[in-house]
């Protein structure tokens, strides 16, 4: 007994561990950084940092070997879909993929990506964003959330003229020693060396010093607000239109019944964006992406049960038919029972 539990802690704080190494920021030279948004004249923009999909395969890779994970992915597309692009409407589509990342002994996550499916490389955007938000779920990449829109000078192909300087706490070594955005709960520590890209929330961790301005934009539009205000705002939208897009996805995925179940029993709404609270609105997604695992696994056990086995059960249960399930407990209940019964040969992560 004394045995299997120190083997027990010790895989404990394998776990940890390796979420640890998870966590850790890229290297600066595989941040790349992509415009969101720019001023009337095209002459400055809002960049936010981002990695390729194969720097997050490496981390992977390099933690797990390549025979310690796995990414499956699903496909779906919606046609004649109206937008408009260049100045003119047309008649489009858009391209959803689902992703699900599975790392042995710490269970599976899923994201969601879409494209414009005219777009030429709609595709490999959807599936790239798809597979980095999954990853997020892990912890892998998910500091990138906590970097603000910033301003800064592009040049004629609408680039940025510089790559902005990191801050201290996005540097791996430092990370490694225990820095963290301010943002985090208000009382990470944040180094210094951001050129006004210090994270949402910096006056809150950096031991009474004022917080770097962001640089504001030189279209001539301030209407009078202040230039820290808005680019805090227009971070903020962005931020909350993401979780809104993400969580408007899942409806496909989950199916009706569910995800206005999860709406109305987590944000007390029937739509996403009537969700005035982040920490909400990540909640919701959270437990969409929890029902989106259940019910992989619900289809993947009852294709090796016998129907009449899955019926007892769900009379055992005082269950609904498996089509009427719209409570994640009971979905969680009737996963359990159904694998108890089909045997240990299945390799789930959870």
């Amino acid at each position: 007994m004394a045995n299997e539990e120190s083997s027990a802690s010790a895989l404990a704080l394998d776990v940890k561990k390796l979420l640890a190494d998870l966590e850790v920021p890229f290297p600066p030279d595989q941040v790349r950084w992509r415009v969101t948004n720019t001023t009337n004249d095209k002459k400055r923009g809002q960049i936010v940092p981002y990695a390729d999909p194969r720097a997050y395969t490496d981390r992977l890779n390099a933690l797990f070997s390549p025979q310690g994970w796995t990414r499956e992915y699903k496909i779906e597309t919606m046609n004649n879909i109206t937008r408009v692009k260049k100045g003119e409407s047309i008649v489009s589509g858009k391209v959803l993929v689902t992703c699900t990342v599975t790392i042995i002994g710490l269970w599976s996550h899923s994201g969601t990506g879409e494209e414009w499916a005219d777009d030429d490389n709609g595709m490999t955007s959807a599936d790239a964003q798809a597979f980095k938000r999954a990853c997020s779920c892990f912890g892998l990449g998910r500091y990138f959330y906590d970097f603000p829109a910033i301003w800064v000078d592009l040049d004629q192909n609408r680039q940025p003229v510089r790559a902005p300087m990191l801050s201290a706490w996005a540097l791996p070594e430092n990370w490694r020693k225990g820095m963290r955005p301010p943002s985090k709960h208000g009382n990470g520590n944040a180094g210094n060396g951001s050129q006004g890209a210090d994270p949402n929330g910096a006056s809150n961790g950096n031991r009474g010093q004022t917080a770097p301005r962001p640089t504001p934009p030189t279209n001539g539009n301030s209407n009078g607000q202040s230039p820290t205000r808005k680019t805090s705002a227009s971070s903020a939208a962005v931020q909350t239109d993401d979780l809104d897009e993400r969580i408007l996805c899942m409806e496909k995925v989950v199916g009706m019944t569910f995800y206005r179940s999860v709406l109305r029993e987590y944000g007390r709404v029937n739509q996403p964006k009537l969700i005035r609270d982040v920490t909400i609105k990540r909640k919701v997604l959270q437990m969409l992406e929890s029902v989106a695992r259940g019910i992989d696994r619900l289809e993947a056990v009852t294709k090796r049960l016998d129907p009449k086995t899955v019926t007892a059960l769900l009379a055992k249960l005082q269950a609904p038919p498996l089509g009427e399930i719209s409570d994640l407990k009971t979905l969680q209940h009737i996963v359990f029972g159904l694998e108890e019964l089909a045997g240990p040969d299945q390799t789930h992560a959870a």
